[in-house]
């Protein structure tokens, strides 16, 4: 079980393809696995930067949206420890019409923290994959390292994925705006890159391009964990 309580301070810049996002937060995280309970806290300054170039923001078809995040703080872990860290993470969708009427997408995101060895991270600062915008066929963060039966995040991620989807009907008024969809997906996240894993999952799925965005319908089958899942989500992810 995580449980985390967090406080943010600070402002953001938005333009029409341009956000900018710069805050200073205070964090902790207590973590408690079947034989542990930890408490880990930092304080960290962050910048985020989001881009969106695309020809449409509620359905996207031509375009790229990229969203970069660092921080820098110090931690102090359960143990008594005190240290600096770094984090940074940056997230890429591109999407590209393609022959015979197909829209492609790719999606990837990477991932790592930066410390000590020894230093905790409070968990909600690390990483974990898994989900609807992540690696399908698998639970939301149910992807990373296990710590006493438990899955925990981890200093390293990364995460890829490739979409194609199709028009049900051109001819048919009611489906005009129904997708059918194939991906596959890949990922995980690690202590360390030399442990890293990637999961895989793929399946099939149906768009509806709503007033607020794409609603998707996904069944994934995940690898790992030999099982078909069922997903749903709205929106673009930003």
């Amino acid at each position: 079980m995580t449980q985390t309580q967090r406080a943010r301070v600070g402002r953001t810049r938005d333009t029409e393809r341009i956000d900018r996002l710069y805050y200073l937060e205070f964090n902790r995280t207590t973590v408690e696995t079947a034989t542990t309970r930890t408490t880990d806290r930092a304080l960290l300054a962050n910048y985020e930067w989001v881009h969106r170039d695309v020809n449409n923001l509620v359905f996207p078809t031509r375009g790229l949206i990229l969203n970069a995040q660092s921080g820098a703080g110090v931690a102090y872990d359960g143990d008594g420890d005190r240290g600096p860290f770094g984090r940074l993470y940056l997230q890429a969708v591109w999407y590209r019409p393609l022959i015979g009427g197909w829209l492609g997408q790719l999606r990837g995101e990477v991932g790592q923290v930066l410390r000590r060895d020894t230093l905790g991270i409070p968990d909600s600062l690390l990483f974990r994959a898994g989900g609807d915008d992540s690696v399908r066929g698998y639970g939301y963060r149910t992807l990373g390292p296990v710590r006493d039966g438990a899955v925990v995040g981890g200093p390293v991620l990364a995460t890829g994925s490739i979409e194609l989807a199709h028009r049900l009907s051109d001819s048919s008024p009611q489906w005009r705006n129904w997708y059918g969809a194939v991906f596959v997906d890949a990922g995980n996240a690690a202590l360390t890159w030399g442990e890293y894993d990637a999961a895989v999952g793929y399946g099939v799925g149906v768009r509806w391009r709503s007033p607020i965005g794409p609603l998707r319908i996904d069944l994934a089958y995940g690898q790992q964990v030999e099982a078909v899942r069922l997903h749903i989500s709205v929106g673009v992810t930003f």
